[in-house]
């Protein structure tokens, strides 16, 4: 046992080096890849805490990553003076009562009606991004320059830089991601998982399964927020595709491909999306079909998602190899 943690102790250390050398170990195309993955693992991991602790899958998740891009794009442009962290707190607070808003309705409902309505909300939201042209520029979108991050004690940095990019996107996304786990493991995070397993059985053991539902929710609209504002902020751009479908469907590939059981699964799960479709999309136009078909295989013979190769009866295997 002894061997087995001190393999997993080494290869957290490993991960958490390389994440942190990141621009000094990768040209500039794999300085941007590494800040597309850190977002999407926070947005995954803003939909894990509904499929993956609730038992809730919604399919409209893009509504809170796309208010969070709008929110950040129209406070830079149209108040550039605004300081980045607060314009951060906005979309995130905004999200919240976006949240707050759908999560009300949707949280009574479970199955494939709550499904429903999360998409219905979405594609609501969709089509005021899309139709509310003098607000958001309809499909061409909103461009807008990025502004300095003025600390107390560093003064101003520049954000011109796709290296201070990373950096701050990791602290950022670093901070959320701990904020997250460490609710999942307060007393409410803990009766998720009782929810999910049986939301019977915890109403009759005293549970108000409405209101932590919708504590659920409220968080992963939050960090869905977030993760959406700062993806808006790294591409300078903002426009309908943030809160499309697509957008939907991606975050549920990610998650289930990493695992929704395992609290770091989607991370692994984001990590593997965009650097596959990277890898592929450079190969052949037709790398959505190969993603389908990866995504397929891991369902069938990886339930848990690439997480589970990780599990210790697996690493066990694999450190008794090595010590041969």
């Amino acid at each position: 046992m002894s061997h087995l943690r001190g393999f997993q102790l080494g290869l957290g250390i490993a991960v958490a080096v390389v994440i942190l050398l990141v621009p000094f170990l990768f040209p500039e195309i794999g300085i941007h890849l590494a800040v597309e993955v850190l977002i999407y693992a926070l947005f995954a991991v803003s939909f894990n805490v509904l499929l993956g602790y609730c038992g809730m899958l919604p399919f409209g998740h893009a509504a809170f990553f796309g208010v969070g891009g709008y929110t950040v794009a129209l406070i830079l442009r149209n108040f550039p003076g605004t300081p980045l962290l607060l314009t951060f707190l906005m979309a995130a607070l905004l999200a919240l009562v976006i949240g707050a808003s759908i999560g009300f309705f949707c949280v009574r409902l479970s199955g494939a009606y709550f499904s429903l309505i999360s998409i219905a909300s979405q594609m609501f939201l969709f089509a005021v991004a899309l139709k509310w042209r003098s607000l958001t520029s309809g499909d061409d979108g909103m461009t807008f320059t990025r502004p300095e991050l003025h600390l107390p004690i560093l003064g101003g940095i520049s954000m011109r830089s796709v290296v201070n990019i990373y950096y701050f996107t990791l602290i950022v996304v670093a901070v959320a991601i701990l904020a997250c786990y460490l609710f999942l493991k307060t007393p409410l995070g803990n009766s998720l998982v009782c929810i999910r397993e049986k939301e019977n059985r915890a109403s009759f053991l005293g549970y108000n399964v409405f209101l932590t539902k919708l504590a659920a929710f409220l968080a992963s609209s939050i960090l869905g927020g977030l993760a959406g504002g700062l993806f808006s902020f790294f591409q300078a751009f903002v426009g309908p595709s943030f809160i499309d479908i697509n957008m939907s469907m991606v975050v549920v590939v990610m998650t289930v491909i990493g695992g929704k059981r395992h609290f770091l699964g989607p991370v692994l799960g984001a990590a593997f999306y965009v650097v596959f479709q990277d890898w592929m999309s450079s190969l052949t136009n037709y790398w959505m079909i190969v993603l389908g078909i990866t995504f397929i295989v891991i369902v069938l013979y990886a339930e848990g998602g690439l997480i589970s190769l990780f599990e210790n009866e697996r690493v066990r295997l694999w450190v008794s190899r090595l010590k041969k």
